[in-house]
């Protein structure tokens, strides 16, 4: 019989969907239990059912419901003893916390992917590409990201001999005989959609009550749709869907979600910029209000300032760069007043410098209301050549892109000293293995207590001294890759073993509270390490700036109904109302430029989160701060080794 959280684990690992997450836990009961199975999941975003097995009724029922609130209740075809009964209780705690862990991955994926998407799409656009190509490149984009199979664009013929229709101009996928047709305005579903100018999610386009034949092609096919209002500043000019087809397979395509809506009506908003900005290129009466909606559908901050720096126009993403809410809060004011500065020349001077037509390229910083700072590309660009006086200020944000190459290379580092740390390990076992047994030779030879008295001391210092060296060892052990069951106390007592030796001397205590029942989660145990070395490292740092003497750090741990509590405490002075908000960003640090990269609770963070856990800060009863970890217990049955570190 197969493991079935080893099982659970494969499914998490390549599941498309939530649904289909669930769908292999099904199986993988019925398979556990020799009795189809029925699933009822209800999740934060997604619910819905799945069998496995020839199901019909089920005689028993199992149901568990997480702290969040998300709850799934299996039926099974057979009725349960006992041990089954607690069988599919494991098995459903343990495929809920994997479910939670699938709808992030799904989840970063399409922000990705949508991401990506709007960048490419904001290219098109910047570029103003004709009407027809834009339409078709980005009708193929949003249909594979929301996993349609078919779509289309119907526009509004306003100035035409039939100004009542729409027309289908462009239809693609399974979708693709649907281009040329003509669909009634007050009677059509797209109809309503381009007269309400509200979306519409249907799980039967076919049965909407406005539906007709005229609407769609394979209309005894079509099944769920979204279709959503190109919206212009002239009005609703038309409308974009994206359609799920069924008829190719028993099962019937899943529905869409909210979160598909929320996408689709966003992409539809670029697509109906993109058609505007296309149209307006082909009007010369248009070309105002092109040039203003390129300028701000730009990905590139972009601002127009007068010769003296003062701010004419900024664009969404200047805005964003700047940390402004409106383009109001910026125009009129001088950019070096909304925190643009240079290290070159004053930034009058290199304005000034602009006459002679030569554009200026160099690096800015801009540091936002909130205190964050950005750090651009600038190129400084006069408009002689249009008429105008003014000057064009282009930047490019880099500093994410600066921030992941320091990462990187902090994530070397870390890495060379593990390697350098291992290393030096098993250079030193060899010499204390030499020196324990001299000791243990000169208090066997000698009949003098005092020998004896010191080789005995000597023996214990060097086992005390291999115990902190293993530790090391633990510590400068390459990363696991897969998830493991770690044991959070032996984690914490490694690291203890090696701090308070060296923070003996420095007159700060390390104390530890560690629950007896050895609370145990799945995770990468390394990564797990280095949060706990990473907030003790902190709580070290704060404590040394104190009242307390001795300075204190306390690490304890406890179980909390299916979670994993680890506190880190310490006596220092505490962390700053005004800047807890900004503890956990990349590269944020109230240490000197020599002591801290600022990536430790950033990273802390990432960890936790990976796990599907929580951290957050405290006030500590020591008179610092507490830093709080909460990670899912592991399930009681999952046959991997136990990896301590």
């Amino acid at each position: 019989m197969s493991d079935p959280i080893a099982t659970l684990l494969a499914a998490a690992e390549h599941a498309e969907s939530v649904p289909a997450f669930w769908s292999a836990a099904a199986q993988t009961l019925e398979g556990e239990l020799r009795a189809p199975a029925r699933l009822a999941f209800r999740g934060l975003n997604e619910s819905g059912e799945v069998t496995a097995g020839a199901f019909t009724t089920g005689t028993a029922s199992v149901a568990i419901t997480d702290a969040d609130g998300r709850r799934v209740e299996a039926f099974i075809g057979r009725p349960l003893s006992e041990p089954d009964v607690q069988r599919v209780h494991n098995t459903l705690v343990s495929a809920n916390h994997l479910a939670v862990m699938v709808g992030k991955r799904i989840s970063l994926e399409r922000e990705r992917r949508l991401g990506t998407f709007i960048v490419e799409l904001s290219r098109w656009l910047f570029a103003a590409p004709e009407t027809e190509l834009l339409l078709r490149y980005t009708m193929q984009g949003v249909t594979s990201l929301i996993d349609g199979q078919g779509g289309y664009v119907a526009l509004r013929d306003t100035f035409g001999a039939a100004p009542d229709t729409l027309t289908v101009v462009t239809a693609i996928g399974m979708a693709q005989d649907f281009e040329g047709h003509v669909l009634p305005l007050e009677k059509s579903t797209t109809g309503r959609v381009v007269r309400t100018g509200e979306a519409v999610m249907t799980t039967d386009a076919s049965a909407e009550p406005d539906s007709s034949e005229a609407d769609w092609t394979n209309a005894e096919r079509v099944r769920s749709a979204l279709i959503a209002p190109l919206h212009t500043s002239s009005g609703v000019i038309g409308a974009i869907g994206v359609i799920r087809f069924g008829g190719d397979t028993e099962r019937e395509p899943s529905p869409f979600t909210i979160t598909d809506l929320h996408y689709f009506t966003a992409v539809a908003a670029q697509i109906a910029g993109g058609l505007e900005l296309s149209q307006a290129v082909a009007a010369a009466r248009a070309a105002a209000n092109r040039a203003g909606a390129m300028v701000n559908a730009s990905p590139l901050p972009l601002a127009l300032v007068d010769p003296y720096g003062r701010v004419q126009q900024l664009n969404e993403a200047g805005r964003a760069v700047f940390g402004l809410a409106s383009d109001a809060s910026a125009v009129g004011k001088h950019l070096d007043g909304l925190g643009l500065s240079t290290s070159e020349l004053p930034l009058h001077a290199i304005l000034a410098g602009r006459k002679d037509g030569e554009p200026w390229n160099g690096r800015v910083v801009v540091t936002q209301p909130t205190g964050d700072r950005r750090l651009c590309d600038c190129t400084i660009t006069n408009l002689t050549g249009l008429g105008s006086p003014h000057l064009l200020v282009a930047l490019y944000d880099r500093t994410d892109e600066l921030r992941t190459q320091r990462e990187m290379i902090a994530r070397e580092k870390l890495a060379t000293v593990g390697e350098i740390a291992g290393g030096v390990a098993h250079e030193v076992n060899n010499p204390l293995a030499a020196i324990r047994m001299e000791a243990e030779l000169l208090g066997r030879g000698s009949a003098d207590p005092e020998v004896g008295a010191a080789a005995s001391t000597i023996v214990r210092e060097v086992d005390r001294a291999a115990r902190i060296v293993r530790s090391l060892l633990r510590l400068a052990r390459r990363a696991d890759s897969t998830p493991v069951r770690v044991n959070i106390n032996e984690l914490i007592k490694d690291v203890a073993e090696i701090r308070q030796r060296v923070l003996r001397a420095e007159n700060i205590e390390v104390v530890t509270a560690l629950e007896g029942g050895s609370p145990i989660v799945l995770g990468l145990g390394q990564e797990l390490q280095q949060v706990v070395i990473n907030l003790v490292t902190n709580a070290e740092y704060a404590a040394r700036s104190g009242t307390r003497s001795p300075a204190m750090v306390r690490v304890a741990s406890q179980e909390r109904g299916g979670w994993v509590r680890v506190t880190v405490d310490d006596s220092g002075p505490g962390v700053p109302p005004a800047v807890r908000h900004r503890i956990f960003d990349p590269f944020f640090t109230t240490k000197g430029p020599d002591e801290g990269s600022g990536l430790g609770l950033s990273i802390c963070q990432r960890v936790v989160a990976e796990v599907g856990g929580k951290i957050w800060l405290e006030e500590s009863d020591l008179g610092g701060a507490r830093f709080v970890v909460e990670l899912p217990a592991a399930p009681e049955r999952v046959e991997t080794g136990t990896v301590i570190a």
